[in-house]
Formats: C-alpha cells, structure tokens, sequence
C-alpha cells in the first residue's frame, strides 16, 4: 500500500489540459510494413492474427499515464483466434537493432523484472525472427485465407512450416516458435507472450503486459528501459498505457465564485484523498479532508470539487 503523501501543492491556477487521452494512432498497414511499426500478434489454436499497431513513435512519444486504444483489430477478428486462453505479445525492431518487446506480468499490479539489453549481433537474430512475420502476414492477406482479414489486421494459419501459402515470410507462431520452440527459435531471452486463462471473459480482470525498449549495449545484465504496458480487457480491448506513474497527480485547480474544481490523474495503485487549507503554517496532518477515496487505479483523469468562500487555498492529494 502506498504511504506518502504526494501531488504537490496547487496554487489556484489554471493548467491547461490537452486532449491525449483519446488519441488514435496513425494508419500505418501489414500491406506496406515501415520497420519499427509494433506488431500486436495472438495465436490459438492453429490460428494466428498479426495486427500493425502503428509506428514506436507513437508510444515512445506518448505523455505520461496516456492511454491509447489499439483500434487496429476487430472483435470479430479476435473472435477467429479466440480471448480465453490466447496468447498475446507485442514487438517490433529498429534498423540499429533495438528491440522492443513485451514481458507478461504475473501480478496485474506489479512490474515485472524489466529483460536486458545484448549486444547487437545477439539482437539481430531476434529482429531476423521478428522481420518474417508482416511479409508472412501479407502472403496470407493476399490469398484471402481469412476473410475477415484487413490491412491493419491479418488472421492467418498458425504454421508457415511447409505450408505452401508462406512464400516471402513466417506465421506469428512457426517465428516464434521455431525449432527450438519457443523465444524467437532461441534468440531471445524469455518468452514475450501473455495468456490469458480459460475463462478469462467472465473473470472480470485485465491482464497486462509490460514494455521494454532493448538499446543494443556491450554491457552484460543491462537492464532495458521500461515504456509502459499493453492492457488486455476481458472484452477482447487492448489498450497500451505510456509512462504509467504509481502516484495521483494534481493536473489543475480552476475556481468560479466559491467553486474550486480540482482536476488529478490517479496512479495506478491505492486510494487517495484530497486534503486543503487557507493555511500553508499548518501541519500537513491537520489540513482537512475534502474528498475521500477518491477514484483510483485507472490512470485516468478525474474532478473533485471543493465550496470554500476563502479566497488563497492550497491541496494535496494523499494516498494510502
């Protein structure tokens, strides 16, 4: 549980809040693949769906707690793979390299141990691996093997191995999976996948997933840079969260009249109550509780309002 006290005092100022809470991002197509665009890839069953989430920089340039909807995919696509018990990852590459990659998380609420970053060389193979999966995609969006199929979202056969509609690529699983069976054929440190349980759409619990950017380094157990986290709903929605802060965030106080409207990003863990005071003198522990258990945990933007005819207030968010 958290115990601090955090959000640093607001004066009674304006902040202006941007609209980034319900960004889409930009078209980008398994039918002309840019390197560096994130691939979101499930597979069950003898099924597969490799979807083009759009360009790295779309996440990597993201604010802090912003959350974006992979819109890519379709219900109904997923429906071909399937929700419960699927397996998920998400990754792509850059020309020098660098991996980007998920690590599925055993505690929806805790991170995972971040992977580390290898040398260039050893990245490689991974991007190899990696790099026959949209051209794989394409074979098969090109034949139609699934009609649901679109450019931003293929279903495909589970097994490119001898299958005579994979001419310039791989499926998602034989890249995966290769001889060795699993992490890249090998090249890979771990397994990227996330999977869900049997009855994960009646559970009523996300599943996450976190981000990892791979600089290539010459350094052995360097650990790779955390990004955020890819957040599957039991509805069959996955949404990527960008810099995801543990702490609420004071984010503006306006005032009308009488009327102060509070506006705070809550973090991901705990529960938070607004305190205020006239009086900066006093002890934090004495000022007054003016919202209690506060919304919390969604990383989302949230108001509260406070009637106090004092004209100079200050506020903090507390979290427990």
């Amino acid at each position: 549980m958290l115990n601090k006290k955090t959000g640093l005092i607001a004066l009674l100022t304006c902040v202006a809040a941007s609209g980034v809470w319900a960004s889409q991002l930009p078209a980008s197509t398994l039918t002309n693949y840019t390197t560096g665009d994130v691939l979101l890839c499930f597979r069950k069953g003898g099924v597969d769906m490799v979807v083009d989430a759009g360009p790295i920089s779309t996440f990597t340039g993201a604010a802090h707690n912003q959350r974006i909807p992979i819109s890519q995919y379709t219900g109904t696509q997923l429906a071909d793979v399937g929700t419960n018990g699927v397996s998920w990852s998400a990754f792509t590459w850059l020309g020098n390299n660098t991996l980007f990659i998920t690590r599925p998380r055993s505690s929806v609420n805790q991170q995972t141990v971040p992977w580390n970053a290898a040398s260039s060389p050893v990245q490689s193979g991974v991007a190899g691996r990696m790099g026959t999966i949209p051209p794989g995609a394409l074979d098969e969006f090109n034949l139609l093997v699934y009609h649901e199929s679109t450019s931003t979202a293929v279903v495909e056969e589970d097994s490119s191995d001898g299958n005579q509609n994979y001419t310039d690529g791989a499926s998602y699983h034989s890249a995966l999976t290769g001889a060795y069976g699993s992490d890249f054929n090998g090249k890979f440190q771990g397994n990227p996948e996330n999977t869900t349980l049997s009855s994960f759409t009646t559970s009523g619990k996300v599943v996450r997933s976190d981000f990892y950017q791979l600089s290539p380094t010459g350094s052995l157990n360097s650990p790779g840079t955390w990004l955020g986290y890819f957040e599957l709903n039991t509805n069959g929605v996955m949404t990527y969260v960008a810099y995801p802060t543990t702490t609420p965030v004071i984010s503006s106080v306006t005032r009308s009249g009488t009327t102060a409207t509070i506006t705070y990003l809550t973090g991901l863990y705990g529960t938070y109550n607004l305190i205020g005071t006239s009086n900066l003198s006093a002890p934090v522990s004495t000022w007054p509780v003016i919202g209690a258990n506060l919304s919390s945990g969604d990383t989302s933007v949230h108001t509260v309002v406070d009637t106090d005819s004092t004209s100079n207030k200050f506020y903090m968010i507390e979290g427990q």
